[in-house]
């Protein structure tokens, strides 16, 4: 029961009791005679209005004091009601001597801790600005780093070239290999800079979106012969059932292809030979889910997969893994 009801209720034997005496005033004058019944419910109202009142202002008392425990209490034990305290409250000594009761200490407790709340969220403002203006600097940072990498991989990109497709001398198999090996660390070192580059124009918000209506089924469709060829390679079979008519989606087309080809690459490599890989789509209210139906293994946690998620949450889709399967839901058009 609420404190409210509780103090609400006990109002109601004093009501009682003021009808009663009412009528005790009435049959009390001269030639009258109170019936007996009145009398005893106005003994029955004095009584249970002085249960009720002392129970409900016990449990209150008792509630007040165990908010108030963090302060020790001066002079009184546990629950203990003093005379000295009642005459306190009643002539308002209290408030003019200082002492201070559970209220006051509740009060003050309040306030503590409103100023420490106040102080925490201050502090956590100052926190997230510096924060975020870290961030800044680390974008812009990654920004110039990775387009100077890119500059520097071009100059060395040209002379390989150059050596490898224009004989300017005899070049033994040993020579050829090297110069192959180091053209091919060169070109994966420039995909994957091209990839921390464009996550970074993501987040910084400098990648111009398109708004294309996009069929589901072509969408993957296109994506399989890349898929089987990995597949074939890394010994994982790679199945897509689709229905013949899903709805089209909303997106960029070239970079919804590229995100869910990076995506669904990510996962066939990652797979053990003999493994199985089936994709699925199906509409969903106003959103259509490509399913992703894998034996498990680690989430991808690469440049690929952190692009992939970054241009399907661009474009207004989400990508979720749980149970070896991965969602790719992306809004219908």
């Amino acid at each position: 029961m609420r404190v409210g009801a509780r103090l609400f209720l006990s109002l109601v034997p004093a009501i009682l009791g003021v009808f009663t005496v009412a009528g005790l005033a009435y049959w009390g004058e001269y030639g009258r005679q109170a019936p007996h019944v009145l009398v005893i419910t106005a003994v029955i109202a004095s009584v249970a209005s002085l249960i009720m009142t002392w129970m409900n202002t016990q449990y209150v008392a008792k509630r007040v004091q165990k908010l108030a425990e963090g302060s020790p209490r001066e002079g009184a034990g546990s629950g203990a009601f003093r005379l000295r305290d009642v005459a306190d409250a009643v002539t308002g000594r209290a408030i003019s001597t200082g002492t201070r009761d559970e209220l006051d200490r509740i009060e003050q407790t309040v306030d503590r801790l409103s100023h420490e709340l106040e102080r925490v969220r201050t502090e956590r403002n100052e926190s997230q600005a510096e924060s975020g203006e870290r961030i800044r600097e680390y974008t812009k940072l990654l920004a110039d780093a990775t387009g100077d990498a890119m500059k520097q991989l071009d100059e060395a990109r040209l002379p390989l070239h150059i050596l490898l497709d224009n004989k300017f001398g005899d070049l033994n198999e040993n020579q050829e290999e090297m110069l192959a090996a180091a053209r091919s660390a060169v070109e994966q070192a420039d995909l994957r800079l091209r990839r921390l580059r464009e996550i970074v124009d993501i987040d910084a918000g400098r990648v111009p979106l398109r708004k294309d209506a996009v069929r589901t089924g072509d969408l993957i469709t296109s994506l399989l012969p890349g898929l089987n060829a990995q597949g074939q390679e890394a010994g994982v079979e790679v199945t897509a059932d689709l229905a013949p008519a899903l709805p089209r989606v909303t997106g960029d087309r070239a970079k919804l292809q590229e995100a869910c080809g990076l995506l669904l690459s990510e996962r066939v490599r990652g797979l053990p030979p003999g493994s199985r890989v089936s994709i699925s789509a199906e509409p969903s209210g106003d959103v259509v889910k490509i399913d992703v139906k894998h034996p498990g293994g680690p989430e991808g946690t690469g440049a690929d997969t952190a692009l992939a998620r970054r241009l399907i949450a661009a474009i207004g889709g989400t990508v979720e893994d749980h149970d070896g399967i991965t969602t790719i839901t992306l809004p219908r058009n």
